[in-house]
């Protein structure tokens, strides 16, 4: 199931979503105020699993990429999460 398919079953219309990238499978959730949410480590791994990328050149791809490009996005901008570590 797609992001938009996630969303638009969830009832959230006019979420601002990421499409750089298949990360649906790293949308989490969505805040009050109807912001997508993405855990950073499943779009790397995402990333690490289908483009046979090294963990360092995922994370390269989407700070550089994904994550600059986020202010340019609005008030709506996705959110990206960063798990904490144990």
């Amino acid at each position: 199931m797609t992001a938009e398919e996630k969303l638009l079953e969830s009832g959230y219309e006019g979420v601002i979503y990421l499409t750089d990238f298949s990360y649906d499978d790293a949308l989490i959730g969505v805040t009050e105020d109807h912001r997508a949410i993405y855990d950073y480590e499943k779009m790397i791994r995402w990333l690490m699993d289908t483009e046979q990328w090294s963990y360092e050149d995922a994370a390269e791809w989407i700070d550089y990429n994904t994550i600059r490009a986020l202010p340019y996005m609005g008030d709506g901008a996705p959110i990206i999460m960063y798990p904490l570590k144990e």
